[in-house]
């Protein structure tokens, strides 16, 4: 066990240390910036607890790791930071874990009677308190052992789905849990006729594993028979039992979802064909997981592990030592492997060997450059003011990657599906007919309500119609096939990040294709916690879009708003709406503003620079009107894997369309609506 004093004298270094005191809160990154000062340390207090006084976040060090580990199992958290920090000392009172066996005794079973424990809850205690514990004595399991499974024994058993006719047979009573136990004949082989042979051992209820909590363990038996992985238990090893080698998906989900990082699986499956199919399915199924693990090779003549403890208890216990010692160190060169960066360094020598990284262009060749090609993996976070265009530029992006031929998963939360179509349609039409215009002075191309009203299609000219159908087929023929529209409801839910998860996990699975993600957006996704603060969610938002990125390895675009307060301010970090979690987790993170909005000269009072920048507005409401377009700046802020820069775009809203300036002219007009010199805007051109 762990010393958990001595843990806890331990400072979170696993966090990153804050810019003034303390570290960087994991949950909502107080202290990554310049004020804030993180998660810090009450020195009067003798437990060593922290805090971080913006969202609340307090506990000592072993729930800081918790935390950032995701770890809610008060015991998993204990293990895992000692296992952090390599403290391995004597057992505290306060250490959570599987009781002695000298501590277990008959009145302490969680299977106690009770009218929901079970339904086989009573019969499994009665059966326990019969037993003599001889029959499974014969077989190396000793009395200690058979408490501690709650294994019994019943003389005259029937099973309860077999006639009242039916001979009833002396059966040891191995129960897995409330819900089902496996019967099994106590009379030998040769005292069965063959049909009594074919029922020998006889499952009650669903089958489900034996002995499942075990899977935590550093090192962990995996065996077919409940006996066997009581024999590796009778020998001080911890085993889980699949009871069938059909459960050998259901014990590598549970692997998936109980098990950790640094722990080692010893396959110990019986030396016959079943047990051959299952091994290899576990191997396999253990690989993809990353995890490790070693194949236990049984002894010349032995079937499986119990008969070799019967036969030679001294030669199991030291097979099982040796076991224990290869696991072990195939967990350390694995971990050596995975985290030292001299282990790491084939992944580079092998750039060649490696599946190509995941890359969608967005369509801006100029975006593309200043992005090292276009979206990577990772998490981008857009922001703009409302109404300013953030919907209308992400649509566009989207559309641009699936016309590159990506799969663009769309979540849209405000618009209805064909109000975003009718967006995109609107751009086309836009695209096809750029500056032609009716007799009357109106343009060809259609807006997003022309394109929705059935009702003014007759009043429409030939050529005003024709658009629209030409628009509908381009949009067929190119981004039509790649993109997929969700609205805010999954199968009559609110749309959450998880539905999400599972949404982008399922396309994976049946196309065989990765995707990119965009969500329209982040402070209207449905609350994981309905009794959390809006911040609180919005971090939750951010996180769990995070992990969708990495553990897909593909782009995740989402949109947030702005706070209000910086309407009338130039594009920062401190501008997106609840920006604790988007400034620390977004790996790009990109702010729209109108040019003109940062500080000039000119700008001699507060006063008149918000003069000018109503003024601003009002001249951009006009363009808006008359459908001139109007100048937007794209500003990255953060660049996690490159550098910062800022891009000029022409929006003409009434058309939702961006233009991207590419031309030198473009980036010297920039430069002067900017005030940056030409060398520093243009030179890279």
């Amino acid at each position: 066990m762990h010393d958990i004093d001595e843990l806890k004298k331990q400072d979170p270094d696993f966090l990153k240390k804050a810019k003034r005191t303390g570290w960087v809160c994991p949950v909502c990154g107080n202290g990554s910036g310049a004020d804030g000062d993180g998660i810090t340390l009450n020195p009067n207090d003798p437990g060593r607890h922290y805090k971080c006084f913006k969202c609340g976040l307090s506990g000592d060090v072993i729930d800081l790791y918790g935390v950032y580990a995701g770890i809610e199992d008060d015991r998993e958290k204990i293990r895992a930071t000692a296992d952090y920090y390599g403290v391995k000392t004597v057992q505290t009172a306060k250490s959570p874990k599987k009781r002695t066996r000298e501590e277990v005794k008959r009145d302490e079973t969680p299977r106690k009677a009770t009218k929901n424990a079970g339904v086989y809850a009573d019969f499994i205690l009665q059966a326990e308190k019969n037993n003599n514990y001889e029959y499974l004595k014969n077989r190396g399991i000793s009395e200690e052992t058979q408490r501690r499974f709650h294994i019994g024994y019943v003389e005259n058993w029937r099973s309860p789905s077999a006639p009242a006719s039916t001979p009833a047979s002396p059966r040891c009573i191995i129960p897995r849990d409330t819900t089902n136990y496996l019967a099994r004949d106590t009379r030998g082989s040769e005292e069965l006729t063959d049909t009594q042979r074919k029922y020998e051992k006889q499952n009650t209820g669903k089958t489900s594993l034996f002995n499942a909590e075990a899977i935590a363990a550093p090192v962990v038996f995996i065996t077919e028979g409940e006996i066997d992985a009581m024999s590796f238990e009778e020998v001080g090893a911890e085993a889980v039992a699949m009871c069938s080698t059909a459960n050998r998906r259901k014990i590598l989900d549970l692997i998936q979802e109980e098990g950790r990082r640094r722990q080692a699986y010893v396959l110990a499956l019986d030396s016959d064909e079943a047990g051959e199919r299952a091994r290899e399915e576990l191997a396999e199924g253990l690989e993809e997981l990353g995890l490790a693990f070693i194949v236990a090779e049984l002894p010349n003549g032995k079937k499986d592990p119990n008969q070799f403890l019967t036969e030679d208890a001294e030669g199991f216990q030291s097979w099982v030592s040796s076991l224990q010692a290869e696991a072990r160190e195939e967990v350390e060169s694995g971990f050596e492997n995975e985290y030292k960066a001299a282990g790491l360094l084939d992944f580079f020598r092998k750039a060649e060997e490696r599946e190509d990284t995941f890359e969608a262009s967005t369509g801006f060749n100029v975006l593309d450059r200043d992005l090292s090609g276009g979206l990577h993996e990772g998490l981008y976070i857009i922001g703009a003011i409302s109404a300013l265009g953030k919907t209308t530029f992400t649509l566009q992006l989207a559309d641009q990657i699936a016309r590159g031929g990506v799969d663009v998963l769309f979540f849209s939360l405000e618009m209805n599906k064909y109000e975003l179509l009718a967006k995109s349609i609107s751009r086309t039409t836009y695209d096809l007919k750029r500056e032609a215009k009716t007799k009357n002075g109106r343009y060809i191309a259609r807006n997003t309500q022309e394109v929705l009203n059935n009702r003014k299609y007759k009043e429409y000219a030939p050529e005003e119609r024709a658009v629209i159908s030409d628009a509908l087929e381009r949009y067929a023929e190119g981004e039509a096939e790649r993109m997929y529209i969700y609205e805010g409801r999954f199968r009559g839910e609110r749309l959450t990040v998880r539905h999400i998860r599972d949404i982008v996990r399922n396309h994976i699975e049946d196309t065989g294709r990765p995707c990119v993600v965009c969500v329209d957006y982040l402070q209207i996704l449905a609350p994981l916690n309905p009794h959390a603060t809006d911040k609180q969610n919005t971090d939750a938002a951010v996180f769990e879009l995070k992990e969708i990125s990495r553990d897909y390895k593909i782009p995740v675009v989402a949109i947030s708003s702005f706070n209000r307060e910086n309407y009338l301010e130039p594009v920062s970090m401190s501008s997106f709406k609840e920006s604790g979690a988007v400034e620390y987790s977004s790996d790009v993170l990109i702010g729209l503003q109108f040019a003109g909005m940062e500080y000039r000269e000119v700008d001699v009072t507060e006063k008149q620079r918000r003069k000018r920048l109503r003024d601003l507005f009002a001249e951009n409401e006009r363009k808006k009107r008359s459908c001139e377009p109007i100048d937007i700046h794209l500003k990255c802020l953060k660049n996690r894997n490159g550098y910062t820069f800022t891009l000029l775009y022409r929006m003409v809203a009434a058309f939702n369309h961006f233009d991207e300036l590419l031309t030198e002219y473009g980036y010297k007009e920039f430069a002067e609506k900017t005030g940056e010199s030409w060398d520093k805007v243009g030179k890279s051109i």
